[in-house]
């Protein structure tokens, strides 16, 4: 019995060590291989969708089957909070995209505990709400000017330092010379 536990266990290990460069290697997927939904969903990106990497169509993909899952409620906020980025400055789009990127970036624990503090101040009545951004506009605020002080001192450093060197420079050239007189 032992040993056929054990041969079970090893074709299932093998065949799992197998199956894992098929995973890897997933091809592209066609755009005809896509449910109906799916492509009225992506219809902007059929022309582009054989150029998409495979990662990209599936995320897509995925994205496409959240949006069927969506209660119509659910559907019109994504779309209303779709218009106001869009109608944000260049400069605002590139800071949520970098703030994205950041926040993917961390660890699933990261990521929960910021959820959390979010929802929190979701939870605040609007007064609490905004004493905490004036606090914090003040905070960063502070810091920037703590920023700006640090960058100066660190030139002043740099000037210093250069000063030295350039003194010491000075005062080998001299004693460089005075043999030779």
């Amino acid at each position: 019995m032992k040993a056929i536990n054990r041969l079970i266990k090893l074709l299932l290990i093998s065949g799992l060590l197998l199956g894992t460069p098929a995973v890897l290697a997933q091809e592209k997927i066609p755009w005809t291989d896509l449910s109906l939904e799916e492509r009225q969903i992506l219809q902007q990106l059929e022309s582009q969708w054989d150029d998409l990497s495979v990662e990209r169509q599936q995320r897509l993909r995925r994205g496409a089957n959240r949006w069927e899952q969506l209660q119509p409620q659910q559907r019109q906020q994504a779309i209303n909070q779709q218009r106001r980025f869009q109608n944000l400055s260049q400069q605002q789009r590139q800071l949520i995209n970098q703030r994205f990127q950041r926040f993917n970036g961390l660890s699933n624990e990261q990521q929960r505990r910021l959820r959390a503090v979010q929802r929190r101040f979701q939870n605040l009545d609007e007064e609490q709400r905004r004493a905490l951004r004036e606090r914090y506009s003040q905070q960063a605020e502070q810091i920037q000017q703590e920023q700006q002080i640090q960058r100066e001192a660190a030139q002043q450093i740099r000037e210093s330092r250069q000063r030295v060197e350039e003194i010491r420079r000075q005062r080998q050239d001299q004693q460089q010379r005075r043999p030779n007189q």
